[in-house]
């Protein structure tokens, strides 16, 4: 027998992919479009009458043909693509993210200056949905931080800000313009907010009760407005995670009261803005020794601004450290917290492992190596079975695209828990007779060359037949790799030909039957009019045949 398999792999994440299930409709080129007439921005548009000038063109396209006539805003995130998309994102470092959010940003600023966007809707997309899971998880990191202080907040002592947010930011079903739009909205309330904690935070060290009864309030008034700028300055600088260079201090000839106060407000300026008061009451204490010795002692002076220095870096490293350890059990913890669409197979049960997160994100503590180990472990679990059932759904539209190359759905042929999904797909010229057999397994996809069993021996013409057929085969093969490609997977294959097919009966087994538009076989069809895609659509004739060989029309 001639037998093929594919090993598909991701290369890009197609936006618009979605569950396979009943309650998913799946790739759906006319709600891709559906409503861009009545952009709810009018900055966008243009893009929006760009939409509708391709609309026309939506069901004669496939994979990223269909995509590149498409303006990316018209283009809505489906469920299944969203869900891989944010897995992804719970795997790669806070870095990664924040340099999405930055390209994410980027995008939209080329888009309200006129400009076009460079990257295609796949690499926007992916931007776009790593800068809303970053978004999320700074807000969740952020209110878990304020509950935390206002546990913690003294008697008699006002409470930090409660920050003003908008919901968490949704991916999925929401078109890419609509996206941008929210994550502007989000970026500047977490702005806000983290700038209103950050003063809070810098009064709360600056009154403690150890604090000198004739500090100057004017140094005070300064050292907040100082820390407010510097706190602007890292949210607007566009290298997300670079630390700003700490200050020297002033030589000790040069140094006075009015120097040492100057070069303390800096430094106390530049302390993260997530620090909390304990992570700046070292460095608070040392200022303040400099600044009492600064007139009479200005040696002594420098070496408590050197100590604050060296505490504003030891306690910038500590927040960042605990900062990125928050945003990453967040995105975790909103990747676990992830289910299915109903009728669709749960996705891996997580109870411990987010039970772990939230008490982590609660207590603002990091997790040990081995609770990392497990967290991870379950992500790439979750991860690994999207991944399946993703490569599954775009092998199944690939399999429709050899029968018919204008289609944009895939068939359903989903068998028990392991998602298995089998084609009997009839190549033109092929019937009656012979056909392939195409599995579609978690990993895999296998090809194998069918012969319609019959009662009596075969002759030499019919062993013939099949060996031309299985040296066929191989062509068809490439034809699905190639499929498969447009829709953003790599299929890496292998072929081995005997010569000889396997007997059958097509349509066993619950598997789908496909006949390509060219395919005339016993089963007679009305000329399809070229012109329309509605009826090159009707050439595609797809069955569930039982045992008995009796056909259902699909």
């Amino acid at each position: 027998m001639s037998y093929g398999l594919v090993f598909p792999s991701i290369s890009e994440i197609v936006p618009t992919v979605a569950y396979s299930g009943p309650a998913s409709t799946g790739f759906d080129a006319a709600a891709s479009v559906q409503g861009v007439g009545d952009s709810v921005n009018q900055t966008f548009d243009s893009l929006a009458e760009g939409a509708q000038q391709s609309a026309s063109h939506a069901l004669d396209a496939a994979g990223h043909a269909f995509q590149e006539l498409l303006e990316p805003a018209a283009i809505a995130l489906g469920a299944l693509s969203g869900a891989l998309l944010v897995g992804r994102a719970a795997m790669v470092t806070t870095q990664v993210l924040a340099a999405a959010a930055v390209r994410a940003a980027e995008e939209q600023t080329c888009l309200e200056r006129g400009q076009q966007v460079a990257a295609a809707v796949t690499a926007q997309w992916e931007a776009a949905a790593f800068a809303a899971v970053r978004a999320n998880a700074r807000r969740a990191a952020l209110l878990a931080r304020v509950r935390r202080t206002a546990f913690r907040t003294l008697p008699d002592t006002p409470p930090p800000p409660q920050p003003n947010l908008p919901p968490p930011v949704t991916c999925t079903g929401v078109r890419l313009d609509v996206l941008r739009g929210e994550l502007a909205s989000m970026e500047a309330a977490l702005r806000k907010a983290e700038a209103a904690h950050a003063r809070w935070t810098m009064e709360q060290a600056l009154h403690t009760a150890d604090a000198p009864e004739a500090e100057d309030e004017a140094w005070r008034r300064r050292m907040l407005s100082r820390r407010e700028a510097a706190v602007r300055d890292a949210q607007a600088e566009p290298a997300a995670g670079t630390p700003a260079a700490l200050p020297q201090p002033p030589a000790a000839d040069r140094l006075g009261r009015q120097q040492a106060e100057e070069s303390a407000a800096e430094l106390l300026a530049l302390l993260d803005a997530g620090a909390d008061a304990k992570d700046a009451e070292l460095a608070v204490a040392a200022v303040r020794h400099a600044v009492e010795c600064a007139a009479e002692r200005p040696a002594k002076a420098r070496i408590h601004l050197r100590e604050a220095r060296r505490f504003v870096a030891d306690a910038n490293r500590a927040v960042r450290v605990r900062l990125a350890a928050q945003e990453k059990a967040a995105v975790q913890l909103d990747f676990l917290l992830t289910e299915a669409p109903p009728g669709e197979p749960p996705l891996t049960p997580a109870a411990e492992e987010t039970e772990l997160l939230r008490r982590a994100l609660e207590e603002g503590r990091l997790l040990g190596a081995e609770e990392q180990r497990a967290v991870d472990r379950r992500v790439e679990e979750r991860l690994s079975d999207l991944e399946c059932r993703y490569t599954r759904e775009l092998m199944g539209r690939a399999v429709a695209r050899l029968a018919d190359p204008a289609a944009d759905t895939a068939y359903s042929a989903s068998d028990g828990a392991d998602g298995l999904q089998c084609f009997d797909l009839t190549p033109a010229g092929w019937w009656p007779g012979h056909w392939l057999r195409i599995t579609v397994r978690n990993g895999t996809t296998e090809l194998v060359t069918m012969y319609e069993e019959r009662p009596g021996p075969r002759g030499p013409a019919d062993l013939a037949l099949d060996a031309r057929r299985c040296h066929e085969a191989r062509t068809h093969l490439e034809e699905l790799r190639e499929a498969g490609r447009r829709w953003g997977l790599e299929l890496p294959v292998s072929f081995t030909e005997s010569g000889t097919a396997v007997p059958g009966v097509r349509g066993a087994d619950g598997a789908v039957v496909l006949d390509t538009a060219d395919a005339q076989t016993q089963h007679q069809r009305p000329a399809p009019d070229p012109g329309t895609a509605a009826h090159r659509a009707k050439g595609l004739k797809a069955r569930h045949v039982d045992d008995d060989r009796r056909s259902t029309g699909r």
